[in-house]
């Protein structure tokens, strides 16, 4: 089930009504509040089985694996017991993971490089046939997200950073929770596990956020991602079935098509994953529970580190505390540090996708911030002492985000592309000579055209975005007159219903 679409308008009407009426009598009664997290925990699992009912035999899997490994991790005496506890869960969880994500992606490669060796010294090529493989078969909606919020859980109970949960439901609603179910956040049992066994009922002040949330939420994604995507396609193609079976059209495309293209996919992805976050974010307020906010206009970045704390923020919380501290973090030196931030970025861009073109993303974003830390990152005294704006300052900080931008921008190559021949032939077109010309070629439009159109639909945000950064504060025009808070509103309610695309998949449930 998807937020965007209007079976989703009716499922939630249902769910809220009964939620309500079990939440007025919460407070008092523990009946009430019993039958609260009953009723969302069924309303998880009807909208998380929408897809596919037979995904739902996974997230059990994972629900009753790390119930039963965190209390077993606290009842064990001794070290090697509670040690024994966490590795079933951690190779349970990525082992289903693995199955479901990257089996194929293994095989595959082991075919071709096999296959590689006996071309050069003999012998009987293996055929996709003569070995198991998993093709065709549909990845599980949020498989990456539910799987990595149950490991943060038993991890940090092994840790004694929280005591396990008791109440088998309450931590089911925990894994299953369905407005960050399937595209997040990665929320950690401290923070989510609280708010949910106490009596859930939004308050009066809570709801204009609440409002804004899913307003901004739906513009970003229907608006602004799903219009730039009919763009994007023109250059990118608008699936890999198509690109299989019509391989000669990326050799049409002009370099200068490309990266205007990375431009709009910045934002596109960006859109497309923030506004489905910010759909959530607001949807949990109105249910009393306040979740973790995800994305932080990421796209007014100074530089990599910045970019990075503000895009995807708990994925990122999530390598920080669970791998970058296990390798030593910081504490063994700066080459090391560097070393470890840089196995980040490759796991990362595994993480996105079974694919060698997610590894060299991955590794491309490793590249820019070791490099950046090396030898341009200022030390933190200067960091504290330059808070002046100056002329200087302000063309440094413009020149530095357009920077981050486009390189960001232009790994989206990679990110993109479908197989590695596609990405290595694009990024050969995008660092060599352009064709500005105005006339489309094969059907994309011509740079020029697609800048102009891409401007057109992102500007809007740009603004809003703008000003949110620099304020510090996303619920900012709440400070001024109602007449703008008004105008705010019907201006991005205006283009939702009139220009908004509903129904389009998230792309990060391909993740």
């Amino acid at each position: 089930m998807l937020f965007n679409t209007f079976v989703f308008v009716l499922f939630f009407i249902a769910v809220y009504a009964v939620f309500l009426v079990f939440g007025y009598f919460a407070k008092d009664r523990p009946w009430a509040l019993r039958a609260q997290n009953l009723w969302l925990l069924a309303a998880s699992y009807f909208f998380y089985g929408w897809w596919e009912w037979f995904f739902l035999t996974l997230i059990f899997t994972s629900t009753f694996i790390d119930y039963f490994a965190a209390l077993g991790i606290q009842r064990s005496k001794s070290v090697t017991g509670k040690k024994l506890f966490l590795a079933f869960s951690v190779v349970a969880n990525l082992g289903l993971l693995f199955t479901m994500k990257y089996f194929d992606f293994f095989t595959s490669s082991f075919v071709s490089s096999y296959n590689a060796l006996v071309g050069i010294w003999g012998g009987n090529p293996l055929s996709f046939s003569s070995i198991m493989v998993l093709q065709n078969f549909v990845l599980p909606v949020g498989i990456s997200f539910y799987t990595f919020q149950t490991m943060s859980y038993t991890i940090d109970v092994y840790r004694g950073q929280i005591e396990p949960e008791k109440d088998f439901f309450d931590f089911a609603l925990f894994v299953n929770y369905f407005p960050q179910l399937v595209a997040g956040p990665i929320e950690r049992a401290v923070d989510l596990l609280p708010q949910l066994k106490k009596p859930k009922f939004p308050t009066l002040d809570v709801l204009p956020l609440a409002a804004w949330d899913i307003l901004l939420g739906y513009f970003m994604k229907v608006y602004v991602a799903d219009n730039l995507a009919m763009y994007i396609d023109q250059v990118f193609l608008g699936g890999k079935g198509l690109y299989l079976a019509n391989p000669g059209l990326i050799t049409t495309v002009d370099g200068s098509q490309i990266f205007v293209a990375c431009l709009g996919l910045l934002m596109q992805v960006y859109c497309d994953f923030a506004g489905y976050s910010f759909i959530a974010l607001g949807t949990s307020r109105l249910l009393g529970v306040t979740l973790t906010v995800n994305f932080e206009t990421p796209e007014y970045s100074r530089n990599p580190i910045e970019f990075w704390n503000r895009w995807h923020v708990t994925l990122n919380r999530w390598f920080r505390d669970y791998i970058y501290i296990s390798l030593g973090g910081s504490r063994f030196g700066k080459f090391k540090q560097l070393r470890n931030l840089f196995i980040i970025f490759v796991v990362s861009g595994f993480w996105h996708g079974a694919n060698w073109t997610f590894v060299t993303w991955g590794t491309m974003q490793g590249v820019y911030t070791v490099v950046y830390l090396a030898f341009f990152a200022p030390k933190k005294k200067e960091e504290e002492t330059d808070n002046k704006i100056t002329f200087k300052s302000f063309l440094s900080g413009t020149a530095s985000r357009i920077l981050i931008y486009v390189l960001v921008a232009v790994s989206g190559v990679a990110f993109r592309s479908y197989d590695g021949s596609m990405m290595l032939l694009y990024f050969q077109k995008v660092f060599c000579f352009w064709d500005w010309s105005l006339a489309p070629t094969n059907g994309v439009k011509s740079s020029w055209i697609l800048f102009q159109e891409m401007l057109k639909i992102t500007l809007p945000l740009f603004i809003l975005d703008g000003i949110t950064y620099f304020k510090k504060d996303r619920y900012w025009f709440y400070n001024y007159h109602y007449l703008i808070q008004a105008f705010i509103f019907c201006v991005v309610g205006f283009l939702i219903l009139t220009k908004g695309i509903f129904g389009k998949e998230v792309i990060y449930f391909a993740f």
